[in-house]
């Protein structure tokens, strides 16, 4: 695993830990955690297939299926609307094919655990509705499995990577008992292109896809206040 953004994911713990250790900046409203799962839509993004022996490379693109989600995420909410969260999700999408003017590659699964901090500014109002927006800056370490270069019978592709990760929320919440809600949400997620590499045929390759995909996910949230 790369460890070029160990010292983001220090930056974001160290930020978190001030927010959870000293909420007296603003008036504090409590903390809270939550379960999520949903499924998770990548689009046909671009990808470079690379022959690290000979030199040579070429622009591909990705065909993924629909994939899953799940994870869960603890926080602290201040009664202004702000809040802040670390999260933990786990995606997984089947690969189709990475192909060119043909396949390169076709079958197995692209994977990404990703660890985030989020921040949120809920619209708080006279409905039982509460709409918000927010963000979130992190890494996501991301693995491809049993990948199959077409042509070199016998051989599977895969490796692991770590990047910078970041996503754009949208959602709604709406109370289902007392301390506990239920909220559908929307997330754009993306990273850095990671690489992976590995040898086809006695020869050194390297693909590099894009990981952006949209995410549509249910949260169960209990609050603690």
């Amino acid at each position: 695993m790369s460890s070029r953004f160990v010292s983001v994911r220090f930056a974001i713990m160290f930020i978190a830990l001030l927010v959870m250790l000293f909420p007296g900046v603003v008036r504090a409203d409590g903390f809270y955690s939550d379960i999520h799962g949903g499924a998770t839509f990548f689009g046909s993004d671009g990808a470079r297939v690379s022959n690290l022996t000979s030199g040579g490379s070429v622009r591909a693109h990705t065909n993924f299926d629909t994939g899953w989600l799940a994870g869960a995420s603890a926080g602290y909410e201040w009664v202004e609307g702000l809040a802040g969260e670390f999260e933990f999700t786990f995606r997984q999408n089947h690969l189709d094919r990475i192909a060119s003017s043909s396949s390169l590659l076709e079958g197995g699964d692209l994977h990404s655990f990703g660890m985030m901090f989020n921040g949120y500014y809920r619209f708080h109002n006279r409905t039982p509705f509460t709409p918000y927006i927010g963000g979130g800056l992190g890494e996501a370490v991301i693995a491809m499995n049993n990948a199959r270069p077409v042509g070199v019978g016998g051989t599977t592709f895969g490796g692991t990577d770590a990047t910078f990760a970041f996503q754009g929320i949208a959602g709604v919440s709406y109370p289902v008992a007392p301390h506990l809600s239920i909220s559908a949400e929307y997330r754009y997620f993306g990273t850095l292109r990671p690489g992976f590499q590995h040898q086809v045929a006695g020869e050194e390759v390297k693909v590099s896809p894009s990981y952006n995909c949209n995410n549509a996910l249910v949260r169960l949230i209990y609050n603690f206040r």
